[in-house]
């Protein structure tokens, strides 16, 4: 890299002088020189050449000598480094250009060894500050870059949260008030609307939830349980879950489980239920006639692991296929077969995105085969350790008669500002549980007094609440010493709110749409009868 020089003084044959001494150097193209016979014309150069750093000056010149030529070069902003060359006997200029920020100085008649070996020492010093500072600038903008990633991250996470809510404190109302009507006694005509207003409930959750699950994936913040389970559940749960859709289009669902799977394992139980819910439910929603299956074998033992096992999930069907095209995008999100077939089936298009990189994320792959017009089969396989039967210590759940009866009676608190979340929550609870007595609180503030004025039995909680929300009350609560369990009833379920409601002491969350059943039992679960 050439390195560029500005020599400042009056002097007409230095220049001549200079060009000669280094000859050598300005042909390599080490050294390039550029002249100024003051400081004012110096100033001038050193703005044309932006990439001078590097000047050595006369102090004595006409115009502007050199020690306000050194008093200039503070604001140009750039690293600059000058030497200054007086006569011998001039030390109090010498002094004074050192203090103004003189690097080095020379003096008169020049040495031009000195003033080589000056130049070599000044431009390693330069190279020295340049390197510095530009390690400083990708340092501060890798600093900057990781700022600006954690504050979209941030506002990405606020706008899911915030999503979540907005859509989910609503549905949850239309959801809750459908269900009050189905239980009355109503005509076919009104029961066929209402039910269809459900399924449409339904379907705007399985959207919901795709696209929270897709952001957090993307954001790698999902987390897997290892906890022993029953596939043969699993199995169960699936069935129970799309037994109702496959019934509605005629379709036989099946499910199989080899005999020689083990019959407890450790792993997630829940991610498995979402994938083989998206498989399976995507099945029959492309499928108008004919069967569903699912089959779960033991594929082989994991290698070098003599207490894990894969377990193979093959999901096939009957339905429209897929063309060689179309197989090539099935797991890109959202992509569906056509635009015909999102009008037609509607959807994401992110279920199979999903459900392939959950399969991954637990060390496992998927595969899929179709013949268009002929139906389509999905394989996955997963790793799952094998867990001895004593090990299976989940939670036995209260059977749903069971904790009908021992929530009846009890006194329960609801902190919920919405009016038609207020009226769900209540007619349901006293429709399931006769005998339940609801207190209900507009916002956290009332909430905390209600419970320093009242006994209960549990605290069904709101978050975002005007006055003072959910997590605030929690705290508040728990500061009184107040041990009466406590229930958060969430539109936003992103991990971060539910993690600060468990740390600011509530013991379980159930997010909204509500599922009265599930409610129901986690309060059995916790009150004290």
């Amino acid at each position: 890299m050439t390195q560029k020089i500005l020599i400042v003084d009056d002097e007409a044959d230095l220049e001549l002088l200079v060009r000669q001494r280094f000859r050598k150097q300005i042909k390599e193209g080490l050294f390039e020189f550029v002249f100024a016979a003051n400081g004012k014309e110096a100033l001038e150069k050193l703005e044309d050449h932006q990439d001078i750093h590097m000047l050595m000056t006369d102090i004595n010149m006409p115009e502007m000598d050199g020690l306000t030529l050194l008093d200039k070069l503070k604001p140009l902003n750039r690293p600059i480094k000058a030497v200054v060359v007086s006569a011998y006997g001039d030390l109090q200029n010498i002094r004074t250009a050192m203090n103004r920020g003189a690097f080095d100085f020379l003096t008169k008649p020049v040495d031009f060894n000195d003033f080589e070996v000056t130049i070599y020492k000044t431009r390693d010093e330069l190279n020295f500050i340049i390197e510095s500072l530009e390690a400083r600038k990708e340092l501060d903008q890798e600093k900057l870059e990781r700022i600006r990633a954690e504050e979209k991250e941030r506002m990405e996470k606020q706008f899911l949260a915030n999503m979540s809510h907005e859509i989910r404190t609503p549905l949850n109302a239309i959801q809750g008030m459908t269900r009050l009507l189905l239980m009355k006694d109503l005509s076919d005509e009104s029961r066929g609307y209402l039910e269809n207003i459900r399924k449409s409930c339904d379907n705007l959750i399985v959207i919901i939830n795709d696209i929270l699950d897709l952001s957090k994936i993307q954001a790698g913040k999902v987390d897997f349980e290892k906890i022993p389970f029953h596939p043969s559940e699993s199995l169960q749960l699936v069935y129970n879950t799309l037994r109702f859709k496959s019934e509605d289009k005629k379709l036989s669902l099946v499910t199989h489980l080899d005999p020689d799977v083990p019959p407890t394992l450790a792993g997630d139980p829940t991610r498995l239920n979402q994938i083989l819910i998206n498989l399976a439910g995507n099945a029959i929603k492309f499928t108008e006639s004919g069967s569903v299956t699912i089959h779960c074998s033991l594929q082989n033992a994991v290698s070098g692991n003599v207490n894990s096992v894969e377990l193979k999930f093959t999901v096939t069907d009957t339905g429209i296929g897929m063309t060689p095209e179309q197989l090539s995008k099935v797991f890109e999100s959202f992509t569906q077969a056509s635009s015909d077939t999102t009008r037609k089936y509607g959807g994401t298009g992110l279920g199979l995105t999903i459900s392939k990189q959950l399969v991954e994320l637990q060390g496992g792959r998927i595969s899929v085969q179709s013949e268009f017009g002929k139906g389509t089969v999905f394989s996955f396989f997963i790793p799952y350790e094998i867990a001895n039967e004593e090990l299976n210590l989940l939670a036995a759940k209260t059977s749903a008669e069971e904790a009908k009866k021992k929530v009846s009676g009890t006194k329960i608190l609801l902190a919920e500002d919405n009016e038609f979340n207020q009226i769900v929550a209540t007619e349901l609870l006293k429709a399931m549980a006769p005998g339940v007595e609801i207190d209900v609180a507009e916002n956290g503030r009332i909430a905390v007094q209600k419970v320093s004025e009242k006994n209960y039995d549990v605290i069904l909680m709101d978050i975002q609440m005007p006055e003072m929300d959910g997590i605030e009350a929690i705290t508040k609560i728990r500061e009184s010493k107040n041990t009466v369990p406590i229930i958060v009833m969430t539109a936003g379920v992103m991990k971060d709110e539910i993690g600060r409601c468990v740390e600011a002491g509530a013991e379980d969350f159930v997010p909204k749409p509500m599922n009265p059943d599930e409610l129901i039992e986690k309060i059995a679960q916790l009150v004290k009868k």
